[in-house]
């Protein structure tokens, strides 16, 4: 057997190089792929919390949970005062589902599933008018959120 010339070791040593970095290149993949699934998760878990959360302080706060009961059949059943509550509340609401709707957009959330989109469509549905929504939209600046919201309303 022949001794290796001393470029010949550096070739070899460039090969096995090449490998080591495609290997660890395969590892970071997956690992940010794990990442990646991790912060889905937490975001999908504050999506959840967040909701959980409004909810509750409805369900504690006796005086709002009758406005929105009353306003769910119809706006006149509510004074100024109430109404104003009433589009506050609103605002809570629509604030999660234009954050899940920017995660989503930015690839936080899983886009092909539509649980959250279809729960907050169907909320709007229920508790926003188009008269609530042409007075609050103002606040909501993009556009295809916007959308989401006139769509829901559609239905």
């Amino acid at each position: 057997m022949r001794k290796l010339s001393l470029s010949e070791w550096a070739s070899l040593a460039e090969i096995m190089g090449a490998f080591a970095v495609v290997i660890s290149l395969i590892l970071v993949v997956a690992s940010v792929d794990r990442n990646t699934a991790a912060i889905s998760a937490q975001v999908s878990d504050a999506s959840y919390a967040a909701v959980r959360e409004v909810n509750l302080d409805l369900l504690n706060n006796p005086e709002l949970f009758d406005i929105t009961l009353r306003a769910a059949e119809s706006l006149d059943n509510l004074d100024k005062t109430e109404l104003e509550k009433y589009k506050a509340w609103l605002h809570i609401y629509l604030d999660l589902w234009e954050r899940h709707y920017s995660w989503e957009l930015t690839g936080l959330m899983d886009m092909t599933d539509s649980g959250w989109d279809t729960y907050f469509a169907a909320w709007t549905k229920r508790y926003v008018t188009r008269e609530l929504w042409s007075d609050i939209k103002w606040q909501y600046p993009d556009p295809l959120f916007n959308e989401q919201v006139e769509l829901a309303l559609l239905d």
